[in-house]
């Protein structure tokens, strides 16, 4: 058996705050993509905080609505 990681297991975590910032956790490389590309383009809004051992990466966000759309499986 393995635990190979697919799209479908691939976990994102957004938590609020009332400050109107939000940090955004997550595995999946297409996000981190997306929320890279927006960091770059928006450093007074978003900044990648940190990458996890497994991959993941954590980003803050400030006072801005956050619309992701994924593709379930």
């Amino acid at each position: 058996m393995t635990n190979s990681l697919t799209m479908c297991k691939l976990e994102t975590m957004i938590y609020a705050s009332e400050d109107g910032t939000s940090s955004v956790f997550t595995l999946n490389p297409d996000l981190q993509k997306q929320l890279d590309a927006f960091a770059s383009q928006h450093p007074e809004v978003c900044q990648r905080k940190a990458r996890g051992e497994a991959g993941g990466v954590t980003y803050h966000i400030r006072d801005i609505t956050v619309k992701i759309s994924l593709l379930i499986c």
